[in-house]
Order: structure tokens, then C-alpha cells, then sequence
């Protein structure tokens, strides 16, 4: 166990040591990381989240993006609602930041929205959030909104009215999303 252990750390070393001397881009390490939080081995997620922590995830939007998930679905540690949600507000208004990177930080805001993860539940936020992930390219965000349309969730607001038709243009909007197309037809 404690050669695991020790074998993982090495590893890590070596990811940071790669990336220093150019041989990893910053899109590489930043998969990297996300595969260690979201690994079921034994300490990988503790490993992932000190890996971000180590290289700096100020530097990069895809680094700043892995920890912020990792920081509002506690993997790899603690959960930092707080933190975890400015980091997805920064990338989110990073220009410099991929188009899909901006709108998967407008998604997981919208989550934090919409579920009061570390803030107010606020409807029309996340509802505003889903349709900015969307246009930026995140087309998974279009089930959240046609379930929202639906009215599964976000019902509660006084005055919404379920619309259906809403409903099946947010799901159209997310693609070859099967999520979206099962939806789509459950409606049909």
C-alpha cells in the first residue's frame, strides 16, 4: 500500500517535472489531473487535486477549470463551495479561455445556481447560465434547460408556466446529446 502510494507520488512528480520543461501542454496535464480526481484508485483524487495545487492553476483556464470542479464536488478533498465557484466565475469571463472551457464553466455555475451549491438558489441565474453554456458550446447544458422548460426543476418561481415547446428546442439546441434525444423523445 504505502509503495502505491509512494509510486503515484513519483508519478506526479514526474507530470509536473514534464510540464516545467515543456514536454506536457497545459491541456494534457490538465486531463491528467482530472483523470486522477476522478479515479476510484485508492488516493488518486487527493493525488489529482495536490497536482493542481502544485503547478498553480492561476496560470491556465483548463488547470483553473479542473480545480474549480474539484473544489464544488469535494473530490479529492474538502469541498470550497466559495472558491470553487469564483474560480468558475474567472474562467467563465477569461477571454483567453477556449469557447466549450468558458461555456463548461457557465454549466457547473449554473449547477451551483440551481442547486445552492455555496449560494443562493437563484432560477433565472442558472436558467440565463444554461442558455450562456450552451452558446459557447457546452451542448450538455441543453438538458438542464429542457428539463427546466419541462418543469422539473425551477418550478417553484411564481407564475412559470411548463413549456413544452421550449422544452424540445433546448433539447434540439444540445445535439447528438443521447441525454438530449431520450428526452426528445419521451417527449414526442
Amino acid at each position: 500500500m504505502k509503495l502505491d502510494r509512494y509510486l503515484r507520488f513519483r508519478a506526479s512528480r514526474h507530470v509536473i517535472a514534464a510540464n516545467k520543461t515543456g514536454f506536457l501542454s497545459p491541456e494534457s496535464l490538465a486531463a491528467i489531473a482530472n483523470a486522477l480526481l476522478t479515479s476510484t484508485l485508492s488516493h488518486a483524487p487527493h493525488l489529482g487535486r495536490w497536482l493542481l495545487e502544485r503547478i498553480g492553476v492561476n496560470r491556465h483556464p483548463a488547470w483553473r477549470m479542473a480545480m474549480a470542479i474539484s473544489l464544488v464536488t469535494p473530490t479529492g478533498g474538502e469541498a470550497d463551495f466559495e472558491r470553487g465557484n469564483a474560480i468558475l466565475e474567472d474562467v467563465m469571463k477569461d477571454e483567453t479561455a477556449d469557447g466549450r472551457l468558458r461555456g463548461m464553466a457557465a454549466a457547473a455555475l449554473a449547477d451551483s445556481t440551481r442547486l445552492g451549491r455555496g449560494m443562493q438558489v437563484d432560477v433565472s441565474r442558472a436558467r440565463s447560465l444554461y442558455e450562456q453554456a450552451i452558446e459557447l458550446g457546452h451542448r450538455a447544458a441543453a438538458r438542464n434547460l429542457g428539463l427546466f422548460w419541462e418543469g422539473l426543476w425551477g418550478a417553484d418561481d411564481n407564475g412559470f408556466i411548463p413549456d413544452r415547446t421550449k422544452a424540445m428546442q433546448s433539447y434540439r439546441r444540445g445535439g447528438d446529446d443521447f441525454r438530449c434525444q431520450r428526452r426528445l423523445e419521451a417527449l414526442r
